[in-house]
């Protein structure tokens, strides 16, 4: 959700924010939900070959994935699955069953923003999860039902 307070302009350099690997990606957090008012936040994502999550939802957020190198083989709602690359726009409503992995022999990359934020602090928490002792179905579960994504079966 949004707040009034004033926002900061920023620069964000890649190289200059610290890592994450929920699930074992590599992520940078590039803008936070706080960074924006929480309207959305901005997540810099690399999948190795063979890398991507599984059929998902967001009830509450809304996602754009740019494709910034490599190719994935994206498939978002009931249209068909489709190879795409570099310069490919993916829009995904709140709500819609959506999936993508990287398909080619060398990483892919992709940023990643999520309206209005919260997708920062999900894999925030899930990285936070895999530190200590607690990352098992069940932490995984209350996680994703905090942030109101769904791994549906049958997908």
């Amino acid at each position: 959700m949004a707040d009034d307070a004033p926002l900061a302009a920023r620069v964000v350099i890649p190289d200059e924010v610290t890592p994450i690997a929920p699930f074992g990606l590599q992520m940078r957090v590039m803008l936070r939900s706080a960074d924006t008012g929480g309207q959305f936040s901005a997540i810099h994502c690399i999948h190795r070959p063979g890398e991507g999550p599984p059929p998902h939802l967001h009830r509450e957020q809304q996602e754009y994935f740019l494709v910034l190198a490599g190719t994935y083989r994206v498939q978002v709602g009931d249209a068909p699955a489709r190879e795409v690359g570099p310069g490919t726009l993916i829009f995904v409503p709140n709500g819609t069953v959506h999936s993508f992995s990287n398909v080619g022999a060398t990483d892919a990359a992709m940023l990643d923003w999520s309206l209005p934020g919260g997708q920062d602090r999900y894999f925030e928490e899930i990285d936070a999860l895999q530190a200590g002792a607690g990352f098992d179905f069940a932490a995984i579960a209350e996680v994703n039902a905090r942030h109101a994504t769904e791994f549906p079966s049958g997908h």
